[in-house]
């Protein structure tokens, strides 16, 4: 029997597009794309995702492709969409873990790792604690439902197949893009500095202070506890400024994420959205 002559292969590449450019986001995205997260759960998610934006789409009439590399143009215009959503907002969540980095470092904790066994590498202790704070965060403010809001928008900003015919000349997306993404690194960075700068000043105090009681007074041997003191002090400053780190972070979301659906042309209420 010949059923798939009543396929309407128009619409699977309709949906071939739509999958392409929800797979983008499910795979980067902080959340979603994270290593913890089983591959299995996220193919399902992004199959899942597709087959309830489809039937907006459904009636829209595309063009198929003539070619295997025409094809390949307009998936891969897809998945960069996705894949800049979720980028964009990975890239501000590792100011969080560079945060981690430079306290531990600074606290004498570089050694205290976790062997993560899915990715195969060390990833330090408070890094890891603060980035799982700060998903915390970022899903409580309504951050996830601001993400799959604008994807849902670019839909209609951006239909399927047209965001290849901006790609170069002045305000291209390439050029939206490339400009978002480095203005979220000079954020994730300033970030960082942010969250680590009372752990930094208060350690490099305490070394100044112990280093001249060294030299005013050498029989007191206080470099050999050193290393402990660094530690406590460590411990009870970022214990009192990590409510103030996840403020500033808290503060970043909705610029980060203006900064998204400005490339994108999104209209999402940012402010509505993040509470």
């Amino acid at each position: 029997m010949d059923w798939y002559n009543y396929i309407d292969t128009s619409r699977v590449f309709v949906f071939a597009l739509v999958l392409t450019r929800v797979s983008g986001i499910v795979i980067t995205a902080p959340v979603f794309g994270g290593s913890d997260i089983p591959m299995q759960f996220r193919a399902l998610l992004s199959f899942g995702l597709a087959l309830l934006i489809m039937p907006s789409q459904w009636l829209l009439e595309i063009e198929e492709p003539s070619t295997l590399s025409e094809f390949a143009v307009l998936i891969a215009g897809e998945l960069i969409i996705g894949l800049f959503i979720g980028l964009g907002v990975n890239i501000f969540f590792s100011g969080i873990a560079l945060a981690g980095e430079l306290i531990g470092q600074l606290g004498g904790l570089s050694a205290a790792a976790i062997f993560d066994p899915i990715s195969g590498d060390q990833s330090p202790l408070l890094s890891r604690m603060l980035n799982y704070l700060a998903i915390t965060v970022f899903a409580a403010i309504g951050g996830l439902r601001t993400m799959i809001a604008a994807l849902l928008d670019t839909f209609q900003t951006l239909p399927l197949t047209k965001w290849t015919t901006n790609t170069t000349g002045e305000n291209s997306h390439f050029e939206l893009i490339s400009c978002a993404l480095i203005h979220i690194l000079s954020i994730s960075f300033n970030l960082s500095l942010r969250i680590a700068a009372p752990v930094m000043i208060s350690v490099l105090a305490a070394l100044l202070v112990m280093g001249l009681l060294s030299k005013t007074l050498p029989q007191l041997n206080l470099m050999s506890i050193g290393f402990g003191i660094n530690s406590m002090i460590m411990l009870l400053v970022f214990s009192l400024s990590i409510g103030t780190g996840i403020w500033c972070f808290q503060e970043r979301v909705s610029d980060v994420l203006e900064l998204i659906f400005h490339a994108l042309h999104a209209n999402i209420d940012v402010i509505g959205n993040i509470e």
